[in-house]
């Protein structure tokens, strides 16, 4: 009977919320922290996403603003939108963007976001490939891209909602 309401599993699922994981890239054979924001407005999903890593002790980061959308196989589709604030040790590459398509499965308690990335090619660099793997986190737990939106202007507000259990 679920399945004639719920043909595909992920139509059925919640996706908004604060994702927390890694990122590991296949060229570098590096493994970077990763966390997504997804929200739902009007229908239409969108993001954040944010990587972070250390060169010589020191943290960068990248905040870029992505799209997302359900694709007909269920998959979880996000494109970069625009890269919103870095503090890279060299100037980004323009025009280069990240693809993650990743499936949705539920583990146990634990709900998580599994699957690749892929950038396009540029003039100068060649395309990076590699997997993805985040879980559902409390939205109030703590998330640097979390303090970010909230202190940034309201172009990248976040509204986190509180859900009580009884």
């Amino acid at each position: 009977m679920v399945a004639i309401f719920c043909p595909i599993f992920v139509f059925c699922q919640d996706i908004t919320g604060l994702w927390k994981g890694t990122m590991f890239n296949d060229s570098t054979q590096q493994s970077l922290q990763y966390e997504i924001v997804i929200s739902k407005m009007h229908g239409k999903y969108t993001g954040f996403s944010h990587t972070w890593f250390l060169v010589n002790e020191k943290k960068y980061y990248g905040i870029k603003k992505i799209n997302v959308r359900v694709a007909k196989d269920g998959k979880i589709v996000m494109q970069d939108a625009k890269l919103v604030e870095e503090n890279y040790p060299i100037l980004p590459t323009k025009h280069v963007y990240q693809l993650n398509v990743l499936n949705l499965a539920n583990e146990g308690d634990e709900t998580k976001l599994d699957g690749i990335f892929v950038t396009n090619r540029s003039k100068y660099y060649k395309e990076f490939t590699g997997h993805i793997s985040v879980k559902k986190v409390n939205p109030l737990s703590p998330s640097e891209l979390v303090q970010y939106l909230q202190k940034s202007s309201s172009d990248y507000s976040l509204t986190v909602e509180k859900i009580e259990r009884k």
